[in-house]
């Protein structure tokens, strides 16, 4: 087999190394007449570094380049640590392999040299493609006409191999431009920049600051709004005033740093959007010809790099069938390459705030972060924990998509099959690049397009005290019973009026009244915001009249968390005790010490570990995660009224569920726990399934035991 590969840049170098460490003869077309690197520096993840490592070079680059101890994230203002990843040692021995720093140019050095000049061909220009069934022709700027049995294009954001696939698309502006420049040891001497990632963050701005070359060389890259920058070409350029201006509110040590670069060039940040399809035949695409990526997740050499050993791995497998070889190729790097995609842009988006109160908002996420991530697997581990050699060999639905979910994972029954895809296409790539927004965005769509409010139900707002709230109930029903019920989407997506399908079925279950609450969310109201609207909106109902044994509490997830912790609350300011708690899958722990958050990760389409470490973070913030109000495992149960607990086999929060139960149990509380198989999170929002049905119909004779009638029988009597 001959493979052509059109780009001598590190996807294609690396693509040439690995192809021909599995026996394949490789040909690499470089359009530039020598291999010379311009920029500055290039950070080499773990799960890169563990390529690296099999192709035999990474102890060059261990020998040229830097491992930090950490990455620093620092307030540009004032220079106050806001957030710390911790790295060297501890993250090789977490993720497999150590995170380097490196030059640029001395990576491109590296591999080029790790492929024989026979291998190689310079200022060679690809101008048109083409294919047979049988080879693939590559025509050059000379003229010039070569065969192979398989074309890769590696060839950048503005790949040839790409518009022959797909004809022209738009690549998109980010809206930011990069300042690059190099400093020498001896002219950041004395500002205390240690062998760390050296982050600062400001309004719109940012300072991705580190040493490539050690106590030699220090890479800075410095982001600011595009429009703060003025000139008729982007180019090297020794003035350097525009970009001073810029961080001219720095904090010392930052100011000092920047004030000490000589020269710099300026880019702008550019990506496209994922796509679905990037092989055809024989040909194909790896790197930024395929996926290119905003850069703010240090993550597209290392995508590149993955491609590259899976690309000739598969291959090797499939000499016999190319074609065939090349889509299982794609099919194992297409779902992690989108999540990456996405994923860096969510970054982007969170590093470039602009509004003070979301800046904020953004710190004060780092620090609950910090407080139950400390290893920073949330902030990195999408990119670092991934071992691509190890898992080309294993089947490919094993690869996490965009929403961290297993690609191949499948249930056994069609009904539950359905609300599983329901779920797995909630999010799509776009939602999740736009961070919170996006998914709050999100998840309103999904519950307002497949559950509307049924016409049998009546929906009316109305205010609970400061808390607005959705009554619901129907005509044909008595309104004696209550149901106060809390939304789940971890305290960062939802709303009471997304929820009202659910809320008019939990109204028909007993027999009355479901009030759904339109609690504040994180993170702009972090804790205790929810516990305060739900303590608010619980006292109204006593005001109205309604008696504290005629009111069930309900929740799903955050919202069966939320209904727990307002039950404690009650308990120990003295009031009147609800007449039972319905939570299903509540969200008990935001330690996130649960087992099955571990265990199950990557099954459950619903919930994964980052996404509940996103949103506990947003919520409690700088706040302790223990304390009970906001993780009711933690809390003192007893005395507290009945608690119907529900959740399913196989999801991540299944242990906060089993848990609470447990706990409940020892302190005397009456726990009924139903735990079903072969469904999903929040499987009683999904009306159509079976264990739904069966479900709603044990609480209604579970609450017929707890619940006594506002009427006017038992209105006297009280």
């Amino acid at each position: 087999m001959r493979v052509i590969l059109a780009g001598g840049g590190i996807g294609g170098l690396t693509a040439a190394i690995a192809l021909r460490h599995h026996g394949i003869d490789v040909l690499v077309l470089e359009q530039a007449e020598a291999m010379v690197e311009i920029g500055a520096g290039i950070q080499i993840a773990s799960n890169a570094a563990i390529v690296l490592r099999e192709i035999g070079v990474e102890n060059a680059i261990r020998e040229v380049g830097v491992k930090p101890l950490s990455y620093d994230y620092r307030d540009l203002r004032t220079g106050k640590m806001l957030y710390q990843a911790p790295l060297g040692d501890e993250a090789a021995s977490r993720y497999g392999a150590p995170m380097y720093n490196v030059h640029r140019a001395d990576l491109i050095d590296i591999l080029n040299n790790a492929v024989p000049r026979a291998n190689v061909r310079l200022g060679a220009k690809c101008v048109a493609v083409s294919q047979t069934a049988d080879k693939v022709e590559v025509k050059l700027q000379t003229g010039e006409t070569l065969t192979a049995d398989v074309l890769v294009g590696c060839d950048g954001i503005h790949s040839v191999v790409r518009q022959h696939l797909r004809g022209t698309e738009e690549k998109h502006f980010a809206n930011i431009l990069m300042w690059r420049s190099l400093i020498s040891a001896e002219d950041v001497e004395g500002l205390g920049l240690e062998e760390r990632g050296n982050y600062w963050f400001g309004p719109g701005r940012t300072l991705i600051t580190y040493w490539v070359r050690p106590k030699k060389l220090y890479s800075i890259l410095a982001s600011v709004p595009a429009n703060e920058v003025h000139r008729e070409s982007w180019s090297d350029n020794g003035d350097i005033s525009e970009m001073l201006r810029s961080f001219e509110d720095a904090e010392p040590r930052a100011r000092a740093m920047l004030e000490k670069c000589k020269s710099a060039f300026i880019t702008g940040m550019y990506y496209r959007d994922p796509i679905d399809n990037w092989t055809s035949g024989r040909i194909t695409m790896l790197g930024d010809a395929a996926h290119p990526m905003v850069p703010f997740l240090a993550a597209g050499a290392g995508q590149s790099i993955e491609d590259a050993w899976t690309l000739a791995r598969v291959l090797s497998r499939g000499k016999n069938d190319i074609p065939s070889a090349l889509i299982e190729y794609q099919n194992r790097r297409l779902p992690r390459t989108t999540r990456i995609q996405s994923g860096a842009r969510a970054v982007v988006k969170l590093m470039h705030e602009t509004e003070n109160q979301r800046v904020m908002n953004r710190n004060g996420r780092w620090k609950g972060m910090a407080r139950i991530d400390p290893m920073a697997e949330t902030s990195w581990g999408l990119a670092w924990d991934y071992d691509v050699v190890k898992s080309v060999e294993g089947p490919p639905g094993e690869v996490l998509n965009v929403t961290g979910l297993r690609e191949g994972k499948k249930l056994k029954r069609p009904e539950s099959q359905r609300a599983f895809n329901m779920w797995k296409h909630a999010f799509q790539p776009e939602d999740v690049a736009r961070g919170h927004d996006g998914l709050r965005d999100a998840y309103e769509r999904f519950l307002t397009t497949n559950f509307p409010l049924p016409d049998t139900a009546v929906a009316e707002e109305v205010e609970l005290g400061e808390v607005k709230a959705w009554q619901v109930s129907s005509d044909t029903t008595p309104h004696g019973n209550t149901i106060l019920h809390f939304h789940g989407g971890g305290y960062l997506l939802g709303s009471a009026k997304a929820s009202l399908e659910y809320a008019a079925r939990l109204a028909a279950t007993v027999d009355g009244t479901c009030y759904t609450v339109e609690y504040r969310l994180a993170p702009e109201h972090p804790y205790p915001a929810a516990i305060d609207d739900a303590l608010c909106a619980y006292r109204a109902l006593l005001t109205k009249g309604i008696p504290s044994s005629s009111i069930l509490l309900s929740g799903e997830s955050a919202g069966g968390g939320l209904a727990i912790a307002l039950a404690i609350a009650l308990r120990t300011s003295g009031e009147p005790l609800p007449a039972g708690i319905l939570a299903v899958a509540p969200f008990t722990d935001l330690t996130l010490s649960g087992p099955s958050i571990r265990e199950f990760n990557g099954d459950d389409p619903a919930a994964n570990r980052d996404l509940l470490t996103f949103m506990g973070a947003s919520y409690f913030q700088g706040h302790e995660p223990t304390d009970p109000l906001v993780s009711p495992l933690f809390g003192d149960l007893r005395n507290l009224p009945p608690i119907f607990l529900t959740a399913s086999e196989g999801e991540t929060l299944l242990d906060d569920t089993r848990r609470m139960a447990e706990r409940a149990e020892k302190a005397g509380v009456d726990v009924t726990l139903r735990v079903v198989e072969d469904s999903v999170h929040v499987y009683t929002i999904f009306p159509f399934l079976p264990e739904t049905r069966d479900t709603m119909k044990e609480v209604g004779i579970w609450a017929k035991r707890w619940l006594r009638r506002n009427d006017t029988r038992h209105q006297a009597a009280e």
